[in-house]
């Protein structure tokens, strides 16, 4: 796949995979009920979050062994002691947070200053308002300057806001993204308007598909219960951020005992 140079080249690639989409999607196969922990990133991104919580955030990850911790850069540094030593746990930090609509440059040093301290993935914010301008080139680059300075093993995930746009600018979105360099597109940052759905969710894991650089997808954003939780990873995700990991997998672990998780799944 030919890399576009203009926004005229961008919009004939993503009109391209657009006219490429099924009509309907799959049901993917979902981890088993005592392995969604796996997929879980455990959030905490208030801005009056304290060190005591970032304790107890950690703390759960390390019981539950979720797939990551995902804290605001001030609490990066934090994060990594309490990790220190739980292998399976690793330290995810917000980019462009929540706007997405800082300087390439300004993320560019957030990026740079979390992996220093020891992130190992980061959850940056597109710039959707260029987006919605169709403004393609400058959403790929602002994209592709945050991944040239934290290149892999680091992971890029990049947050769509999918609540702002409509299915074509979705589409677009992660197309530019995979193009980029992204790990995984994600839903939303669950700062402005509505989450995670299951439309969306799909719609990004077959655009992915289609794009075929084996990018995945994130969704976060109002996913609290478990049947949410499973919902999603039915639709095509592969991590989900929550703030409520902790409860998904005691329901999860409630349905076990009483012999409904089947159902469920």
């Amino acid at each position: 796949m030919l890399l576009p140079t203009n926004n005229e080249e961008w919009g004939v690639l993503i009109s391209g995979i657009k006219d490429q989409l099924p009509d309907g999607y799959p049901i993917y196969q979902t981890p088993l009920p005592s392995a969604v922990h796996r997929t879980i990133d455990h959030t905490l991104l208030s801005l009056d979050a304290t060190e005591e919580q970032i304790d107890k955030l950690c703390a759960e990850a390390m019981e539950h062994k979720f797939a990551s911790v995902c804290v605001r850069l001030r609490h990066v540094n934090r994060a990594i002691s309490n990790l220190r030593g739980f292998p399976e746990g690793a330290v995810a930090c917000v980019v462009g947070f929540p706007e997405g609509t800082h300087d390439t440059t300004e993320k560019e040093k957030e990026a740079l200053d979390a992996v220093e301290l020891g992130a190992s993935e980061l959850d940056m914010v597109l710039n959707y308002l260029l987006l919605r301008e169709k403004k393609y080139m400058d959403v790929y680059v602002d994209i592709l300057e945050v991944r040239k300075v934290a290149p892999s093993p680091v992971k890029l995930k990049v947050i769509l806001e999918t609540s702002q746009l409509t299915r074509d600018e979705i589409i677009a979105a992660t197309v530019l993204a995979i193009m980029a360099g992204a790990d995984f597109v994600k839903t939303s940052t669950g700062f402005k308007g509505a989450g995670a759905t299951v439309e969306n969710v799909a719609l990004m894991r077959a655009t992915a598909q289609l794009v075929g650089k084996g990018t995945k997808v994130k969704a976060s954003g109002g996913v609290r219960l478990a049947e949410d939780c499973v919902k999603m990873l039915k639709a095509g995700a592969d991590r989900i951020g929550t703030s409520s990991g902790v409860a998904i997998v005691q329901q999860l672990k409630g349905l076990q005992i009483e012999g409904r998780a089947s159902a469920s799944y």
